[in-house]
């Protein structure tokens, strides 16, 4: 639970403050008011702040957008006027004036990659490893002994291979799959097999204490802060080609109709016969070109032929049990060979793609279905039914589109046929919005509730421990089960704390990979200011229309009042009418804008439109020419809520609290980030462009 604060109310508490709070109120739609009583304690991490020096004495700018105040500090030896360092605020709460103390440099304003080291420093992100991990790590081999191999099942001389994004540094998963004779019964035998990071990281070791504090690995489009070191992530566990390594095998047998028969789990040893990348497969098998299929190989090729056929059956499997299918657009950031942001276009996913994903899900389903029928406590991926709300807005918006009947109700079936119809077409992107919003966020619990997205009641995390420390737990307790080891007692507990810890990491990961994309986004488009893009408008906030461009493929903010005409947005947050209900602006509606302002600051990109083609009142289209009656320039003030007293919703940005009162004017704009829904996936490593987010992620 939440409460609303409104900054009057505040008693002088700042974004991070741990306060008392009493509740105050309801505003108008049921969400419950709060007031201050008392600042407990300031926040403990050090934040980020631009240090000045001033003819009064020193004075520390917090990049925080919602940290608002300028905080005084002593002079210090360690920065230099005009550096970005780290600073820890006095620990008072009554302090009048903030405090504060430098206690690192981060770096200049344009040094490159700076931007990585500030959202680091924003999100308290650990980026380096204490010296007793570290000296874990020192007496591990550098090859994998003998010794490690015995009383595992040795798959070496059995064909597998790593399928991963061409830059990837670690790979965690590899897959096999064995065709049945008729004299089987048909069918397949699946091998998903996964680094065994459990057998390296002892429980409760200095590593496993790091990995269970970091929860997750961070990936920003050109770099990544890795929950595991790089002698584990990039050496030991990862699945590189002509080498053996230690996994955990699940062999799931298929019957012709694709019918789970059987399940099957091992400690193994496998030796991966080739990296490939999925532009690699797609080449191949897809594409269907002969000297790649040659230098692949006929029986790796046979395989990944059968494998595509196997996946495309899956699909359509699991879309036929009611899975939604929401693909969400990802943007890939290119970079110049100094680091710098080139460019950005829309991420390409091809069946490669959906065959690992579809593999993933597979098992990931077939070890918590192991669990619970064995009654056994473990850590779930859990999805919540949506909000019934926000799905009848989105029932309402689709009747008044002419895509459903007044009878009908929304049924998963229902949504995909639905999703189906409108897929390319000019609607797709509204939609898909509005039934994203109507979803809720997964996340990692011990009691299962099953995975609404997915449409499946046994369903946890289990192909990623070199990434996800829930898959390492995961590991951890099924290989107890394979050794019929006693689980530890209270376990249960155990794990519910975890699952919290784990989820808030991945929450915040998530938030500092958005905010990394926003940098990255302005730096692109810096050099773009009076440049004219097209673009799609993809939502709005009370008072900011977000348009997706184009190329490159990022997006930008046009203030409402730069389109003349007073703009008002609609109750769902679909459309804006303005000029007195002649002129309607939706989602998906196709617009021409000129970038008019970059602030990296507050990593917003502002513009405003010159040409859009919108509706008049009675639904026709119509070429819609703004005239410029605002400053096209996105204002902090743009962004709190209205004064009519109606409470609005964090807008699509999550730009901080609602309610204090509007910094000057300043240029910049935001990047919404794309709602993340429980089909995410994820990047492998490091790269020069950005793949997508989450594998397997649901």
């Amino acid at each position: 639970m939440d409460l609303l604060v409104d900054w009057r109310d505040a008693r002088g508490a700042i974004h991070g403050d741990r306060v008392q709070a009493e509740v105050a109120g309801e505003t108008w739609d049921g969400r419950l008011r709060g007031r201050v009583v008392k600042v407990l304690a300031r926040g403990e991490h050090p934040i980020p702040a631009h240090l000045q020096k001033q003819a009064w004495g020193w004075r520390a700018i917090p990049l925080e957008p919602r940290l608002q105040q300028v905080v005084a500090v002593p002079p210090t030896d360690l920065a230099e006027d005009g550096d970005l360092v780290s600073v820890q605020l006095d620990p008072d709460p009554e302090v009048q004036q903030l405090r504060g103390a430098v206690v690192a440099r981060l770096g200049r304003p344009t040094d490159l990659k700076i931007e990585n080291r500030l959202t680091a420093a924003l999100f308290n992100l650990r980026t380096e490893f204490p010296k007793a991990v570290m000296d874990e790590l020192a007496p591990f081999p550098t090859r994998i002994p003998e010794a490690w191999l015995r009383g595992r099942e040795d798959l070496r001389e059995g064909l597998t291979c790593t399928i991963d994004p061409p830059t990837a540094q670690d790979f965690d998963d590899a897959i096999s799959l064995e065709p049945l004779g008729e004299g089987e019964g048909g069918g397949w035998i699946l091998g998903v097999h996964i680094a065994d990071v459990s057998h390296h990281v002892e429980e409760g070791g200095p590593l496993d204490q790091e990995a269970r504090l970091r929860g997750t690995s961070v990936y920003f489009p050109d770099e990544c802060i890795p929950m595991l070191p790089e002698r584990l992530s990039g050496e030991l566990c990862s699945l590189r080609e002509g080498v053996d390594r230690l996994t955990l095998s699940a062999w799931i047998t298929l019957a012709p109709d694709l019918e789970v028969l059987e399940t099957r789990f091992s400690e193994s040893v496998i030796r991966s016969r080739k990296r490939l990348s999925y532009d690699e497969v797609k080449e191949a098998c897809l594409d269907g070109s002969q000297a790649k299929r040659k230098a692949l190989g006929g029986d790796l090729c046979a395989m990944l032929d059968e494998a595509l056929r196997v996946s495309r059956s899956l699909t359509a499997r699991r879309l036929g049990r009611g899975a939604l299918n929401l693909d969400t657009e990802e943007t890939e950031f290119l970079f110049d060979s100094e680091g710098r942001p080139v460019d950005a276009r829309k991420y390409a996913r091809h069946d490669a793609h959906r065959m690992i994903e579809e593999f993933m899900l597979l098992a990931n389903e077939a070890v918590a279905r192991h669990f619970t029928r064995r009654k056994l406590p473990t850590l779930y991926r859990v999805h919540d039914e949506p909000d019934p709300l926000k799905l009848e807005i989105f029932q309402q918006v689709a009747l008044s589109l002419g895509l459903m009947k007044p009878f009908e109700s929304p049924t998963p079936e229902l949504l995909n046929a639905l999703l189906e119809r409108i897929r390319g077409g000019p609607l797709e992107a509204m939609l898909n919005t509005l039934l994203l919003r109507s979803l809720k966020r997964a996340e990692y619990s011990a009691d299962n509730i099953g995975h609404s997205g997915l449409a499946l009641q046994d369903y946890l995390h289990f192909t990623s421990p070199i990434r996800r420390y829930p898959d390492l737990i995961v590991h951890r307790l099924l290989r107890r089960v394979l050794r019929q080891q006693p689980l530890p007692e209270g376990l249960h507990g155990h794990l519910a704390i975890l699952a919290k810890q784990c989820s808030d990491a991945e929450q915040a990961a998530t938030e500092a990979e958005r905010e990394n994309d926003r940098w990255k986004t302005c730096l692109l488009m810096k050099p773009r200011i009076g440049q004219r893009f097209e673009g799609v408008v993809q939502g709005f906030s009370p008072r900011v229309c977000f348009v997706k461009l184009r190329a490159p493929f990022v997006e930008v903010g046009v203030p409402l009042g730069a389109l003349g005409g007073a703009f008002e947005v609609d109750e769902f947050r679909t459309r804006a009418t303005g000029r007195g209900g002649q002129v309607v602006l939706s989602i998906g509606d196709s617009v021409k804008v000129e970038v008019t302002a970059v602030d990296e600051d507050l990593r917003r990109v502002s513009a405003w439109v010159v040409e859009a083609q919108a509706s008049d009142a009675k639904g026709k289209r119509i070429a819609f020419v703004p005239t410029l009656s605002a400053p096209a320039t996105l204002r902090e003030g743009d962004f709190v809520q209205a004064k009519r007293g109606r409470s609005e919703e964090p807008d699509r940005a999550g730009r901080g609290p609602k309610g204090r009162p509007p910094r000057p004017a300043r240029s910049g704009a935001s990047v919404r980030p794309s709602p993340q829904g429980p089909t995410g996936r994820s990047k492998k490593g490091p790269r020069k462009t950005q793949g997508p987010k989450r594998r397997g992620g649901r």
